[in-house]
């Protein structure tokens, strides 16, 4: 329940979508600002190559890894499943794997490979900021 008693109380529920959308509103406002100079300078042929190199980055990579997960080091694919998602940093597929399967077995791979792609996307975003300049 609240925290701030003397506002009575209010859900958990209530309160997590509040957090939420508070960060949502924040980055939206971000974006809105940043987008302006960004959509001036995209003409067509550089917004279609950014767009196919996004989605090949963002698409290939996690077939890579599960089929070298399942075929090569013979992972459990609920557990590999649960990996791929917290390499993409996105619960969703893990919590759907989880339903489908009715059993948590997904979440076993999630945290190592949200921490692991965190780190890797710190460090190399880093570096391709160094040779940028």
């Amino acid at each position: 329940m609240s925290r701030l008693r003397f506002f009575g109380n209010t859900p958990n529920a209530a309160r997590n979508v509040l957090e939420e959308l508070g960060l949502v509103v924040f980055v939206a406002i971000v974006g809105i600002n940043a987008g302006a100079g960004l959509l001036a300078q995209l003409t067509g042929a550089v917004a279609l190559k950014i767009f196919v190199a996004g989605f090949i980055a963002c698409t290939i990579p996690p077939f890579i890894v599960w089929a070298i997960g399942f075929h090569v080091f013979k992972i459990n694919p609920a557990v590999l499943m649960g990996g791929v998602a917290g390499a993409r940093s996105h619960s969703g597929p893990c919590r759907e794997a989880a339903v489908k399967i009715q059993s948590s077995v997904p979440w076993i791979g999630f945290p190592v490979g949200y921490a692991v792609s965190g780190i890797l996307l710190t460090v190399f975003g880093h570096f391709a900021m160094i040779l940028a300049q």
